[in-house]
């Protein structure tokens, strides 16, 4: 039995620089279980779709699993019908965002055979058994599948408790040199306050050391469920660190957790357990502006953090509160002022043109950058399947299928969400964004038609 894992290509305008941290945790689970398991990695060669079509053809395989966010909507269902016609009595499985919030576009626009719903790593290796031995599909948790015209969707799979359980992924399996040459984040800033943080990262790696959030923005979406906030242990996140130096030379770690500082115990643990294992490898990690205490701070920059990752959205208090954030612009003032003094980058993110944006939202958050001298873009506000604001604002959609494979990383604008009409919009919008510093490296067309 042999289980190809496929990670579908994103952000073609930007280097590879995430691994693939499920996909292998997964391929890490099937081998420890005996399977003949492999990785494609599509994202980190970017090959052309000939190519893609050329590599398939040579490899063996009895289970190709794909996995992608909803942004590779339009990627799965031209390589899912590709798989079908190359080779009809191998079965076809997605998993990962877009299987779990929109498995009934891939059942009705693609001849996949299973989805796989939430986290993968029992599942996958309870599927690919049963496959194995001729079992039955329907005491499988945690799936979807085709059984003759009907699709059987069988009891939602719970979370796994125990994250220590779930073994590092399999690097081995990656083109690693790709990633390693690829910071996970930009980590030299100089913006109009003067500040200046240079890191000097020469090898990096991202790292998810928890699953979940505790907090429910409307925009985002939670393929773990909107609860449940899990996290590793802090010995066992330092291990993995301490395995990434000594096989690899990693000198910056990226944690890219939705919010690493919810739990304050278990983030002073991994200080505490920094300090005395003297790990020499700087990190970075996402947290909420109610998290940064100026006591906090001080005790992740003594441990090596250099970088965190705060999400702004909006200088204005009246936005913020449609967004669910649960925080106030004062809030991430002082955040941010006590991030720098604790000589760590603050990284900011923006949102534009959320329901009730309006100019004098826009001139709010103008006002709240120019003070804390922020040097920043703006994403749009997009509405993505299985988020509360998709929702809310279904009625301006009038396709999905087309909608959804029209997504991107919010990078580029989908659809209109306030009452501002779109000659303004765009203009706002490049008012918010002005005089920043951008760099666009790397950029790749992926044609497939």
């Amino acid at each position: 039995m042999k289980i190809l894992l496929v990670n579908s290509p994103i952000r073609l305008n930007a280097r590879p620089n995430n691994i693939p941290y499920g996909l292998a945790a997964i391929a890490s689970v099937l081998r420890n279980n005996g399977f003949d398991v492999s990785i494609y990695d599509i994202n980190a060669l970017r090959p052309e779709p000939d190519d893609i079509l050329r590599e398939f053809r040579r490899r063996e395989w009895d289970i190709a699993c794909i996995s992608g966010l909803i942004t590779t909507y339009k990627f799965q269902k031209w390589l899912i019908r590709e798989l079908k016609e190359m080779r009809p009595d191998a079965a076809v499985v997605s998993g990962g965002g877009l299987a779990t919030s929109v498995p009934h576009l891939l059942f009705d626009n693609t001849p996949v055979d299973i989805i796989v719903r939430g986290e993968g790593e029992d599942t996958m290796a309870e599927l690919s058994y049963a496959f194995e031995n001729s079992l039955d599909l329907n005491k499988i948790k945690g799936i979807a599948y085709r059984n003759g015209d009907k699709i059987i969707y069988t009891e939602r799979r719970p979370n796994i408790q125990d994250l220590d359980r779930i073994p590092f992924p399999a690097w081995d399996m990656l083109p690693m040199e790709i990633y390693l040459e690829n910071p996970v984040w930009g980590v030299s800033a100089n913006n109009s306050s003067g500040f200046r943080e240079d890191v000097g990262v020469g090898r990096s790696m991202n790292i998810i050391s928890s699953r979940g959030c505790p907090m429910r923005c409307d925009f985002c979406y939670h393929i773990f469920g909107r609860s449940n906030y899990r996290f590793r242990s802090a010995m066992n996140v330092v291990r993995e660190m301490e395995e990434l130096v000594e096989r690899y030379g990693v000198d910056f770690i990226g944690f890219v957790d939705d919010n690493m500082m919810a739990s304050r115990k278990r983030l002073l643990e991994f200080c505490d357990l920094m300090d005395k294992k003297k790990v020499s490898v700087k990190w970075g990690c996402h947290g909420r502006v109610n998290d940064a205490a100026p006591e906090i701070l001080k005790r992740m920059s003594d441990a090596g953090c250099v970088w965190i990752g705060y999400g702004i959205e909006s200088g204005s208090q009246r936005i913020l509160d449609r967004m669910q954030k649960m925080v106030t612009v004062e809030e991430m003032k002082r955040a941010v002022r006590e991030t720098r003094k604790a000589g760590i980058y603050p990284n900011t993110t923006f949102i534009f043109g959320y329901p009730g944006e309006d100019e004098e939202s826009v001139e709010e958050s103008i006002r709240f950058k120019k003070e804390l001298g922020i040097d920043c873009g703006s994403f749009f506000a997009t509405p993505y399947p299985g988020t509360p604001l998709y929702d809310k604002v279904m009625s301006k959609i009038d396709e999905e299928e087309k909608f959804v494979e029209s997504l991107c990383d919010a990078t580029e604008f989908t659809v209109n969400l306030t009452d501002i009409d779109n000659d303004r919009f765009f203009s706002l919008k490049r008012r918010l964004d002005a005089n920043i510093s951008t760099t666009r490296r790397g950029e790749v067309q992926f044609n497939i038609g």
